[in-house]
């Protein structure tokens, strides 16, 4: 062990060249290191943040394109409208008989307005429960009805 302690006094340059081999294997590695965690971190922050958001913009501005005179909307207000006249850039809605406002169009924030397709669908749905209840009512009435005149039958018997 002495004659590894007195080598080293001997030759103090071979341990400094050690130690900054050593330094310069590890600077490497966290260089590279630091440049693959911010790597992950931008393609984090890219997917949970701005791809959503470009989504949501994209089929926002399609809804605003697809708008037409009549349709029912609701600004980022909270004002409910019809569409009465559209420019390239603004939109009257009328929000109460007489009464018109002018809003820019990106001021819209969704359309109220069912598409045809649901609007069938709606309407069949609608009429089912109107046919279940219709239904319903006859069988009430027809049991009621039976109900009476069991009771008469019982009171003639009786008499």
């Amino acid at each position: 062990m002495a004659f590894i302690y007195g080598f080293l006094a001997a030759h103090p340059e071979l341990v400094l060249q050690a130690k900054q081999s050593a330094t310069q294997k590890a600077s490497a590695f966290s260089t590279w290191g630091m440049w693959v965690l911010i790597l992950v971190m931008v393609l984090v922050f890219y997917l949970l943040l701005i791809r959503p958001q470009r989504k949501r913009s994209h089929e926002h501005d399609e809804m605003v394109t697809k708008l037409e005179r009549g349709d029912e909307v609701v600004t980022v207000g909270g004002v409910h409208g019809i569409i009465k006249r559209m420019t390239e850039d603004t939109v009257v809605l009328e929000v109460d008989q007489g009464v018109r406002m002018t809003f820019a169009r990106s001021a819209i924030s969704r359309s109220v307005s069912q598409p045809e397709e649901e609007e069938e669908e709606v309407e069949e749905v609608e009429e089912e429960v109107e046919e279940e209840t219709a239904e319903e009512e006859e069988e009430e009435t027809a049991e009621e009805e039976g109900e009476e005149t069991a009771e008469e039958e019982g009171e003639e018997t009786e008499k």
